[in-house]
């Protein structure tokens, strides 16, 4: 039988030893809570039923609307038990934002943390669909329109629903891309698990398709897993749900900020055996913290460090390996709309002195494609975007038309394209270049934001770092780098443009470069744009040097 989430958790609910600690949840002041495997199943299986109960149907979809803390993957195991459909919901919305969201995903019930009351307050009478508030406290004071959270998960036997499951049952995330308002991607359970269920330090093996192959070990899982990502974002909750459904420990951050030194003493704290992470937005912070520190982190046990949603420069990955020696470092590029398409995998004998970053391999399913969907010849130089076949998406959730731009078949092969384009080098593989939909047109040369941003992080001053275009009335657009110094850093543009020139074409070289206290990022580290171009632009005409 294929792998249901449902029947994956009631399995290590069913093997493993009930007086194992599956999760921990760890704050500012160490470690807050935690559940044992048989506590786990109780809730799960009572909040399960509970959600049933209240008038939701199989099928029906569930928001979850928190930041990350225990009760988020609590509620995202029940749903899977009761064969609900998850929806992701960005903390950061502003009213509006949010509901649009709920409406267009048509959720039924809404699972919020108090925190995020009085906004969803505000639009829950305009809301057409859902019908059941459940509400996570951490105090006795409840919205008078909501369920209480605790009593759904302590109310109840906690035994297994009788419940007839399925791998097409359907998971959402909703992305919010890089323009446009937030889309809702369907994913069936069977083919989201082939992409997130392979061993994360062999990104190109198959995920086991038995409950037999998935072989969860009785007395538990060794390989604790630290996911430091927001649970609203694919990344975060589907690398811990993994690691639940082989028996793995997960230790879960409870923070409203990131905090490098908490995270490092957190994995020494634990013995973290794999950790995921986004790139040079959280590896930066944490390199910078064992660079200032020599010596205080051990780090012994961690073996993975997995980065996705962007990638990390060749610097930074030569730093963590230098205080981590037994590191593998995994660099993914995917989406939430495809599995993987291309992978790079560092250790300390890794040649990391590429500015531009270590050259990655395609996946067994990625294809590199040009602009009229001709397959591009794997010869150093030539240039495409990828796009993946096999584990992939249904489609964005009532939009035929994204979806129909997203998902080709060519050749009665169905792709999706989320947009990244590469570079072939010599061996046959590839640099990654960035996303389509952000790139540059200057003076009539295609230019991506990633490639200049990878360079430009190498440099030991630059904290972190976006490149936009901005208009320009000459060449359509200019490059332009908004860049966040590390500390005592110099605000010399010409230092940062010299380091661009070196190691890129002179129509990659910034034309204008701006200083800035922090990077328009969203909680998972991912680039924001638009905003960034916008300020840019005020900016630059501030100082007469639009146009």
């Amino acid at each position: 039988m294929a792998i249901n989430f449902g029947g994956m958790f009631d399995n290590v609910d069913r093997v493993v030893d009930p007086d194992f600690t599956l999760v921990y949840e760890e704050g500012l002041d160490g470690l807050l809570r935690s559940l044992t495997v048989s506590q786990f199943k109780q809730q799960t299986n009572n909040m399960a039923r509970s959600l049933l109960t209240m008038g939701c149907e199989p099928g029906d979809k569930v928001a979850i609307y928190m930041r990350n803390r225990l009760e988020y993957l609590v509620a995202t195991v029940a749903l899977a038990k009761a064969r609900l459909v998850h929806v992701n919901v960005n903390y950061r919305y502003k009213a509006g934002e949010l509901a649009y969201l709920l409406d267009n995903s048509d959720s039924r019930c809404v699972i919020f943390e108090s925190e995020f009351a009085d906004t969803l307050s505000a639009i829950r009478a305009q809301l057409s669909s859902a019908a059941y508030f459940v509400e996570v406290t951490d105090d006795n004071l409840e919205q008078s329109w909501s369920h209480s959270f605790d009593e759904s998960v302590q109310s109840g036997s906690g035994e297994p629903l009788d419940i007839e499951r399925s791998s097409s049952d359907q998971f959402f995330m909703y992305t919010g891309g890089t323009t446009g308002m937030p889309k809702g991607v369907m994913w069936e359970q069977g083919v989201l698990w082939n992409m997130i269920g392979p061993n994360p330090l062999t990104p190109f093996s198959p995920a086991p398709q038995t409950l037999t192959e998935l072989n969860v070990p009785p007395q538990g899982g060794k390989n604790k897993t630290l996911t430091l990502l927001p649970f609203m974002h694919g990344s975060g909750v589907w690398s811990s749900l993994a690691s639940i459904g082989y028996g793995d420990p997960v230790v879960v951050m409870r923070s409203k900020r990131f905090d490098p030194a908490l995270t490092l003493a957190t994995i020494d704290k634990y013995g973290i055996a794999n950790a995921t992470i986004a790139g040079d937005a959280f590896a930066k912070p944490l390199v910078d913290e064992l660079e200032a520190n020599p010596g205080k982190y051990e780090l012994a046990t961690l073996k993975g460090l997995r980065s996705s949603a962007m990638l990390f420069s060749s610097r930074n990955k030569a730093l963590f390996l230098k205080h981590c020696p037994g590191l593998t470092v995994i660099d993914i590029v995917g989406s939430s709309e495809s599995s993987a398409s291309a992978a790079s995998i560092a250790t300390r004998e890794s040649d990391l002195s590429q500015s531009r970053g270590l050259p990655m391999h395609l996946t067994p399913a990625a294809t590199v494609f040009d602009e009229n969907w001709n397959t591009v010849e794997a010869k150093a130089g030539n240039t495409g975007f990828l796009a993946v076949s096999g584990a992939i998406p249904i489609g964005y959730y009532k939009d035929e038309e994204k979806t129909a731009q997203t998902m080709t078949v060519v050749d009665g092969v169905r792709y999706s394209r989320p947009g990244d384009w590469v570079e072939f080098q010599e061996d046959g593989s590839v640099i990654f270049l960035g996303r389509g939909n952000v790139s540059i047109n200057t003076g009539g040369e295609k230019v991506f934001p990633e490639e200049i941003e990878v360079t430009l992080r190498s440099h030991p001053d630059v904290a972190d770092c976006l490149i936009i275009g901005v208009p320009d009335d000459r060449f359509g657009q200019a490059i332009t780098a908004v860049i966040r110094l590390g500390s005592n850093a110099g605000h010399d543009e010409e230092v940062f443009k010299a380091h661009v020139r070196q190691e890129l074409a002179d129509y990659k070289v910034p034309k204008h470069v701006l200083f800035v206290p922090e990077i328009f990022r969203s909680a998972a580290g991912k680039a924001d744009y638009k905003m960034t171009t916008d300020y840019a632009v005020r900016i630059l005409e501030e100082a007469g040097k639009g146009g």
